[in-house]
């Protein structure tokens, strides 16, 4: 691997679990200095994750963990909706045995309520879920739409967004995409996927209780002063500090 490989691989990883937070920002040497990397791999590995939407770079600022918006949440499960029946449905006709039994193995992961590491390994075996559907697709186009989509949204889950005691609705509902695959039915499991996503989106909306854009973290700048004051005035809490607290509630401080 070479080292802008290897500080991109770590780098998004720590946007990934929100380990770095939302509009956190970090100059060159910074960077360079956490992934003991020099500047130049850090440059290059930076570039791919802008152009993933996980970095902003701001010229003569710096480097800017990605703001999360309840518009980019709502945005992402739209295309969430559309990108992921369409990769169940072509599964179906081209997945081959040995890919079935990995999409097994993670969809019937449950994770234990209250066990912080055990939600992150469902968080983990979710992404591989759907992403190793996209990729039985063997559309690479597809798959790579559908990384980037469910590796976005995992950001929001990681910083605080919990999806309570579903566990074992979860597992039915993904055991029932993988069962529609396997049986070699595409209506059934674009059907499964539309049901599915939809309820996940319904799971979730009552922690986002507005479309209104809300930013996470987002850089100071020109208007943010107003808007925060907009959003405060709305829900006393930005949805990062609330979540944060909830998640504090439940599992203790992280």
């Amino acid at each position: 691997m070479t080292s802008a490989g290897r500080v991109y691989k770590q780098l998004k990883s720590e946007i990934v679990t929100c380990t770095l937070a939302p509009g956190r920002c970090f100059s060159e040497s910074e960077l360079a200095r956490r992934y003991d990397s020099s500047r130049t791999p850090v440059r290059e590995a930076c570039r791919r994750l802008e152009h993933e939407g996980l970095m902003q770079i701001i010229p003569f600022r710096g480097y800017f963990i990605s703001p999360l918006t309840v518009a980019d949440f709502h945005n992402l499960h739209e295309l969430q909706l559309i990108m992921d029946p369409a990769a169940a449905a072509l599964a179906a006709q081209r997945a081959n045995p040995g890919e079935i039994v990995g999409m097994e193995e993670c969809a019937k992961y449950e994770y234990q309520v209250g066990v912080q590491e055990s939600y992150y390994e469902f968080l983990q075996n979710n992404l591989k879920l759907h992403v190793g559907i996209a990729q039985s697709s063997c559309n690479e186009h597809l798959a790579q739409a559908v990384a980037n989509i469910h590796t976005r949204l995992m950001r929001f889950f990681y910083l605080g967004l919990s999806i309570d005691a579903y566990g074992p609705v979860l597992v039915k509902e993904h055991m029932g995409i993988v069962e529609a695959i396997k049986a070699r039915d595409p209506e059934l499991a674009r059907r499964r996927t539309e049901e599915h996503v939809s309820n996940s989106i319904r799971r979730s909306s009552s922690v986002f209780l507005a479309a209104t854009e809300l930013r996470l973290g987002e850089p100071e700048g020109e208007g943010r002063s107003e808007r925060e004051g907009r959003v405060r005035n709305t829900f006393e809490l930005r949805i990062g500090e609330k979540a944060n607290a909830q998640w504090a509630k439940k599992f203790g401080k992280i």
